[in-house]
Parts: C-alpha cells; structure tokens; sequence
C-alpha cells in the first residue's frame, strides 16, 4: 500500500514537471486566466523559450520603465505650464533649439506614415529621455523647490537612461540594473509626493 501512495505521488510530480516543460516549450497551452493572456500564449506558442522567458522577465523592468519616465514627464509638463501656460515647449526659456528641431522633424515622419498610431500630441512626448534631465536643468527654478539638486536628477535618469536603452533594444537588464531602476523610481515618487 505505501508503494502504490509513494509510485502515485512520485508519478504526480513527474506529470507536473512534464506539464510544465510543455508549456514551456509552447507544446501544451497553460491556464489562461483571460482573453489577452490565451491570445499572447497562441502568438508566442511557436517562439523559442528563451525569447518568451526573457519577454516574461523584462516586463517588470519595462513597467517601471513606463511609469518612471511618464512620471518624470508628467512633473515637467504641469511645472512648466504653471510658469509659461499650455504652450510653453514654444516659449524661449524652456526648450532649447536642437529640442524644437526634434520636435518638428518626428512630427514631420508622423504626418507622411498616418497609417502609424502617432505620439501622444503635447510636445513633451516627442523628446528623448536625455532630453528631460536637459529640461530640468535649464528650468532648475522651476523644479528646485521640489527636487535636491540638478546633479541628483541628472545622476539618476542618465543611469535610468542606460537601462532604458538596454529595454528599449529588447535586451535582458540584469536582476541589479532593474532593482536600481526600481530605486530610481522609489526615489522620484518619495522626492515628488
């Protein structure tokens, strides 16, 4: 009797394993718990595990990724419209020529591929992220009632802006580059309320 209750249970955790490594491989399709979930697991059925177990670990980072950067534009946006109104990316004091240029260039692609689903329409959102440390700065007193010092936001978002490149080109961040980006964003939700 014991035999057959040991032989069961070891035949149950085999059958476990084996289900696992079939979902894995994208032979058997895991629980789903809704639409989009069984949806993403009919596209990816077919991709190699390593790539589908690198898109599962990266979309914490890309998560944080999203928030801290929208975040971060979201503070700029409201302080620089309290100071110069709706229109202050056109005001000579917030952004620089090279960043007008930006702007009018992406905007000029965006109108010849209407196709695209474009950018969000403010202005703000057509930048680089080394452009918001670079607004910060040459705004610092707008911010500087809010922020320590311009070296901490230029410290963090160029170290968040290495990650981001590393995300943003479909790489794996290291387990230590995404808790630092996750402290990153820790600190700016802290700093800004």
């Amino acid at each position: 009797m014991k035999g057959d209750i040991k032989s069961f249970v070891f035949s149950g955790l085999l059958a476990n394993y084996a289900t696992k490594d079939m979902e894995a491989s994208g032979l058997l399709r895991g629980r789903a718990v809704s639409g989009e979930e069984r949806k993403d697991q009919d596209l990816l059925s077919s991709v190699e595990e390593n790539i589908r177990a690198g898109a599962k670990a990266m979309q914490r980072s890309f998560r944080t990724l999203f928030v801290l950067e929208n975040v971060v534009r979201s503070l700029i946006d409201a302080r620089l419209k309290d100071k110069y109104g709706s229109n202050w990316f056109d005001s000579e004091a917030t952004a620089t020529a090279p960043m007008k240029g930006k702007l009018k260039d992406r905007k000029a692609k965006e109108e010849k591929n209407q196709w695209h689903t474009g950018r969000n329409k403010e202005p703000l959102f057509y930048m680089d992220f080394s452009d918001l440390a670079k607004l910060i700065v040459n705004n610092w007193t707008e911010f500087d009632d809010l922020l320590p010092t311009q070296s901490w936001v230029q410290s963090r978002l160029d170290e968040a802006e290495r990650s981001r490149n590393v995300i943003a080109h479909t790489n794996i961040l290291s387990s230590e580059e995404a808790s630092r980006l996750e402290m990153y964003l820790r600190d700016w939700i802290k700093q800004i309320g």
